[in-house]
């Protein structure tokens, strides 16, 4: 997970902090969606494949019998980066927060969950500031309210700094 250490580095976070911080709880978002990314058998919206989607009839799958369970949970041993039970508390956690903390904040949950996606992905965000007409400055000063926000509602929730 070179990228996450990448992000520390940008965001000034070394160790986990003594408490909740904005560059801490952004940390931690973008991790929820670096496992979202690497969760088997979710449709990628960034998908870069040339190839069509296979499509089965019926009959092919009952032909394969006792085997089309086995397939499947191959298929998803073999793809990328497993998730493991623990990671995926932790993305569940991150994720509500967005939802909990910024209900009545939406234009911030928006910012920082654009931010978070595109940084877990690799993409960038020129197309949504130009679609919805915002300036950088403006975009990143939500992403970084958001986080605030959060920061300080786990901390008055004393959420133990995970």
């Amino acid at each position: 997970m070179t990228r996450r250490a990448a992000i520390e580095i940008d965001l000034n976070v070394g160790a986990i902090p003594d408490r909740w911080t904005a560059s801490w709880v952004q940390c931690r978002i973008v991790e929820a969606y670096q496992v979202e990314r690497r969760l088997p058998g979710v449709a990628k919206f960034f998908s870069s494949g040339t190839w069509p989607i296979v499509n089965y009839e019926f009959a092919d799958v009952v032909a394969q019998g006792e085997n089309a369970s086995g397939n499947v949970l191959d298929a998803w041993q073999n793809e990328r980066g497993g998730v493991t039970a623990h990671e995926l508390t932790r993305m569940d956690q991150a994720q509500d927060w967005l939802r909990v903390h910024l209900a009545s904040r939406d234009i911030e949950r928006l910012c920082l969950s654009h931010w978070a996606t595109s940084v877990a992905y690799h993409r960038p965000l020129r197309r949504l500031l130009q679609s919805r007409h915002w300036s950088r400055t403006t975009f990143y000063r939500r992403v970084h309210a958001g986080a605030f926000v959060i920061s300080n509602a786990l901390q008055a929730d004393r959420v133990p700094v995970t």
